[in-house]
């Protein structure tokens, strides 16, 4: 009899960050992904569909330190929910603050 996995869930928060560095350190901790994962979205994808621990539910708030990087979050976003269109191994849920 196969045991069924438990679904964890990940907290990803970039509202205090004011640098794209920064946002993906948030990422590798949150995800606990290895330090050399790469800062890219590339390297976000495999991340994400090789390498974090899966079934998994993310929580992404929407919500940045500097403006401009919100166009960042927004691609980060639409990767989680491509990754959970193709492999149903993980939920995105978007928090969007006022």
């Amino acid at each position: 009899m196969s045991k069924k996995q438990e679904w964890k869930v990940r907290n990803i928060d970039f509202s205090e960050c004011k640098y794209l560095g920064e946002m993906y350190a948030v990422l590798k901790k949150e995800l606990e992904l290895p330090e050399w994962c790469g800062e890219n979205l590339d390297a976000l994808w495999d991340a994400i569909t090789g390498i974090m621990y899966t079934p998994a539910e993310i929580r992404i708030r929407k919500s940045v330190g500097r403006k401009e990087l919100l166009e960042d979050v927004e691609e980060m976003i639409a990767l989680f929910q491509e990754a959970e269109e193709k492999y149903h191994n993980i939920t995105v849920h978007v928090i969007v603050e006022d």
